[in-house]
């Protein structure tokens, strides 16, 4: 039987790689930024390394410009020509989230606020928060599930 390999693409903590690793799997993270934990991890672009024949994704894209908590800079009437600068950058995050999304991958879970994402572009399959868990916090956080058969 083959070693299952999972990508944790936008994680520099490598807290979610370490506890796959712990579990018996082969798990890389990935982020722009150094790792602050030893292990696996490349640095530099997810897309550098999305087509390495991973059995699974687990990504937390960056929600800067897809959370709701800043949709309402996008308002041009109110916020003028950095409002347009905001939604150049969301417009880039909407195709970053996508294009992990679509990636040629057997099983994808991708995380992040409610927002953007979430009631405009793709209903998540799951809502949950942190104190389902056992935090105090309360946070919407959606969860887009895909399990297909990649055709590459």
């Amino acid at each position: 039987m083959s070693e299952i390999k999972i990508l944790v693409a936008c994680e520099y903590s490598g807290v979610v790689r370490d506890s796959f690793n712990k579990a018996g799997f082969f798990a890389m993270s990935c982020d722009l930024l150094p790792t602050e934990s030893p292990g696996n991890h490349y640095q530099g672009s997810v897309f550098d390394i999305l087509n390495d024949g991973w059995d699974m994704l687990i990504g937390h894209p960056p929600c800067t410009y897809l959370s709701s908590a800043g949709l309402h800079f996008c308002n041009i009437e109110n916020h003028g020509k950095k409002a347009i600068e905001r939604i150049i950058k969301r417009n880039q995050a909407i195709e970053f989230f996508l294009k992990m999304y679509d990636a040629p991958i057997k099983h994808i879970c991708l995380e992040n606020p409610i927002g953007y994402i979430s009631a405009n572009i793709l209903k998540p399959t799951q809502i949950i928060h942190p104190y389902y868990f056992g935090e105090k916090e309360m946070k919407r956080t959606a969860l887009w599930l895909k399990f297909t058969t990649p055709s590459v």
